[in-house]
């Protein structure tokens, strides 16, 4: 017999929007889902969702060629930002902080233009499969104003503009 967990089960609330704070890994090689599923793993963020087990904390990941990749499946718990799990983790790929990454030794700046066109289409399909209001979508530091993610040069207030202009 096969033991399936509902307990991991989730209806999203929200979005909150990440980057990975690193585009390489200290070998040189670009950061893919096998660096962030063995970083993950080794934090912890292991869940078990019916039947198989997800390591990657987010629900989706988005490469600087604006490919999206998922983590593990919308209805699983995350494993992203303490206290609000139930919110589906989009991350792309880069570091976006004028502090820790003043420039570019811990990859990219800031996001890509494919980065941001996947962005806003993924959010935009995310909010109306789930019926979310534009409020729900946030970045990572306004959930846990210990962080600074998802960086500086992530213009948020624009993002979420022009997300708002296209939902109409």
């Amino acid at each position: 017999m096969i033991y399936i967990s509902k307990r991991n089960t989730i209806v999203p609330t929200g979005i909150v929007i990440h980057h990975t704070a690193v585009s390489m890994t200290p070998d040189g090689r670009a950061v893919d889902m096998s660096v962030l599923a063995s970083d993950h793993r080794r934090k912890g963020y292991r869940a078990y969702y019916w039947g198989k087990v997800y390591y990657v904390g987010y629900h989706y990941v988005i490469f600087p060629d604006g490919s999206v990749k998922q983590g593990r499946p919308e209805t699983s718990i995350g494993a992203h930002a303490v206290g609000h799990n139930s919110d589906l983790g989009i991350c792309l790929v880069g570091n976006f902080s004028s502090v820790s990454n003043p420039h570019g030794e811990r990859g990219l700046t800031e996001p890509t233009e494919a980065q941001l066109r996947s962005l806003d289409e993924l959010s935009r399909t995310l909010l109306e499969r789930y019926r979310l209001p534009l409020e729900s979508v946030r970045r990572h530091r306004d959930v846990n104003p210990d962080t600074e993610c998802p960086g500086d040069r992530f213009l948020f207030e624009g993002f979420r503009s022009q997300l708002e202009a296209r939902r109409h």
